[in-house]
């Protein structure tokens, strides 16, 4: 695959990257492996690990993002041998580890039951632990579980951010940025659920994972993410997983409804160069993952990705 990146359909985008590089910037670019494993459950692609590390580095993205179902997963939070191992296997690509996507299977974080939302809290926060010593900045968090029959949505979102609030606290401690991304399967699913947990946590230290395609879809599916993005507000943004999309779901293999339908950038329907003015305007600074989750060649969005914002920001720098 990397050899076909070479080939005369792309042989221009890789000359321009390694070419013109952009002024230093408010952003740093990564990769998320969420991207390439899906790729693989999706459409029957297989990725060799030291290969997509390689890419990442000739594409001169500086982080990656792990993913807990990438192969065997996280090592445990207390095995320090092996994610020190883990570390710099990354680092001798020259790459950090700015993020892991954290979870916690098996455990409702909205049950009934407060001692099972307790242990949520805590292997949540052990995952904290794991991710300050992989060297992360970020973690992602994703609202999975089942709201109980009975519960009322207001009492759903309580349960969540009760969980949520200590952890983020622990976090801030640690100097990470807790950030959640809201998906249309998920207990976050609408613009109105977002409101409710940040109103409920009542943190301006917990921020949202900003996601095109998640952003669209909850907002409506009329195309235009940046009404979202705007809503919450920019200063609201942990990090960012970028891709174009097209409004619509992509269904998950198990026949499931799926989420948000991830497109490499340029082959949807977004203004990829209006959402980058609106997070350069509105300050962001920080991590830029492109987000290749559930499309055909990872590689291929990932570059396509990184090169539509490296391009933003060429501009943005120097007027051209």
């Amino acid at each position: 695959m990397l050899a076909q990146l070479a080939c005369c359909g792309c042989s221009g985008l890789l000359d321009r990257s390694t070419t013109e590089r952009p002024p230093p910037s408010p952003w740093k670019l990564a990769i998320g492996l969420n991207g390439f494993g899906s790729s693989e459950t999706h459409h029957g692609k297989r990725y060799a690990y030291e290969e997509i590390l390689q890419f990442a580095q000739n594409e001169g993205f500086e982080g990656i993002e792990l993913w807990r179902s990438w192969r065997d997963g996280y090592p445990d939070p207390e095995d320090d041998d092996a994610i020190q191992a883990a570390r710099q296997q990354i680092q001798s690509y020259d790459l950090q580890v700015f993020s892991i996507q954290a979870g916690v299977r098996g455990v409702n974080p909205v049950s009934d039951h407060p001692s099972e939302r307790t242990e949520y809290m805590v292997r949540l926060k052990q995952q904290v632990d794991l991710a300050v010593k992989f060297g992360c900045d970020c973690m992602g968090l994703w609202s999975a579980g089942r709201p109980p029959d009975g519960a009322s949505e207001d009492e759903v979102i309580e349960r969540l951010a009760g969980v949520v609030r200590p952890v983020c606290e622990y976090a801030v401690d640690r100097g990470i940025v807790l950030a959640i991304e809201g998906e249309p399967p998920l207990i976050i699913n609408s613009v109105e659920r977002y409101h409710k947990l940040f109103a409920a946590v009542a943190m301006d230290e917990f921020k949202v994972i900003f996601d095109p395609s998640h952003f669209d879809v909850l907002g409506g599916a009329i195309g235009r993410p940046e009404d979202l993005l705007l809503d919450l507000g920019v200063d609201r943004v942990g990090y960012i997983q970028f891709c174009d999309g097209d409004s619509t779901l992509r269904p998950f293999p198990n026949g499931g409804s799926g989420t948000s339908k991830h497109l490499p950038c340029g082959e949807g329907v977004y203004d990829i160069r209006k959402l980058c003015s609106i997070l350069y305007e509105g300050g962001f600074q920080g991590w830029f993952q492109m987000d290749s989750w559930g499309t055909e060649d990872a590689y291929w969005t990932s570059k396509s990705c990184k090169d539509s914002v490296a391009d933003y920001l060429l501009t943005a720098a120097t007027g051209i």
